[in-house]
């Protein structure tokens, strides 16, 4: 259900939902929005869920009083959406199997939100990519939208 939406309002209403979380683990927010930023063509519904699974997974990889630094910028004619966090990194035996479905690292994980993530991406036509921003840790989610 596509109609003209604004990333950075889908945003906004995660973090005001999960504004309990960020305060009873002190994390640090950083929002790095550009602006003047295009609205996309977007179901903002199924875009607010895969970045509320992003932010979860970012919470769960940080310690109490970690940094999640959201990053909205436009590059030609994309959006582009970044999740950092200053976390222990992802192993990279665990980044070329992430996407596969059932697979977890996780106790209680079905193995299915990163997948259930791609999905929504790429049915926006955009593109997800995950990676380690140092060998020193923090993981990078970079999701790039068509305006």
């Amino acid at each position: 259900d596509r109609h003209p939406c604004r990333i950075q309002d889908v945003l906004d209403k995660n973090l005001a939902f999960m504004a309990p979380q960020i305060e009873e683990k002190e994390i640090i927010i950083r929002r790095e929005f550009a602006e003047h930023l295009p609205e996309v063509m977007a179901d903002s519904v199924m875009l607010y869920q895969a970045f509320l699974n992003l932010l979860i997974n970012a919470f769960q990889a940080l310690e109490d009083h970690g940094m999640i630094t959201i990053r909205i910028r436009q590059e030609a004619d994309r959006i582009v959406i970044n999740f950092m966090d200053d976390g222990t990194g992802i192993p990279e035996e665990v980044v070329k199997k992430i996407w596969t479905p059932f697979f977890t690292t996780k106790d209680t994980g079905t193995g299915l939100g990163l997948g259930i993530v791609k999905n929504i991406i790429e049915a926006h036509d955009g593109t997800i990519t995950l990676s380690n921003l140092s060998p020193d840790g923090g993981a990078n989610v970079e999701i790039s939208l068509p305006v």
